[in-house]
């Protein structure tokens, strides 16, 4: 599995993605001939960032899909009031598009936001839904299925074992 990330005037380098975000980072940086101190990340070729910075210890794979090429980006960040600020380092007018730096702004603007919702305390009988306060509802979706009906068709469950004992 590879990813392709793309750089400067043209230029591409293939990485392998099997390994922790925070690793796969600092190669991208190190190869891209960005400096230690900056903070990079990926965007795909339509400009949505993928936020790798805030899941540092997830693998790559979870994230980015195998063999995509990706554009790198600089992330430089600001103040608490202030959104990120995220600069394409490719020079490619046909990637680089009106439409690809909307994307981008749109993200800066998305990092303001949760910076500000953070800031802010939550009311406690302010109505939130469930999704936003994290509590898991009662729906299909959040319900777990018991562990012994994922088990493969060689493996018993307890039930089972006790039908074949009494034989």
């Amino acid at each position: 599995m590879f990813i392709t990330v793309r750089f400067g005037d043209g230029e591409e380098s293939i990485f392998n993605p099997n390994c922790r975000t925070n690793i796969l980072l600092e190669d991208i940086k190190r190869r891209c001939n960005c400096t230690k101190d900056a903070t990079v990340d990926l965007s795909d070729e339509s400009g949505n960032l993928k936020y790798l910075a805030d899941h540092p210890t997830t693998y790559a794979t979870e994230i980015l899909k195998a063999r995509e090429s990706f554009v790198l980006i600089r992330v430089e960040k600001k103040g608490e009031t202030e959104g990120d600020s995220y600069t394409p380092m490719l020079n490619d007018v046909i990637i680089v598009t009106p439409q690809f730096l909307e994307r981008l702004s749109r993200c800066e603007s998305d990092s303001l936001n949760a910076k500000n919702s953070i800031a802010r305390p939550i009311r406690l009988n302010s109505p939130l839904s469930r999704k936003q306060t994290g509590l898991a509802g009662k729906t299909k979706s959040s319900q777990l299925t018991s562990p012994s009906r994922n088990k493969t068709s060689r493996e018993k469950t307890p039930g089972q074992k006790k039908n074949r004992e009494s034989r």
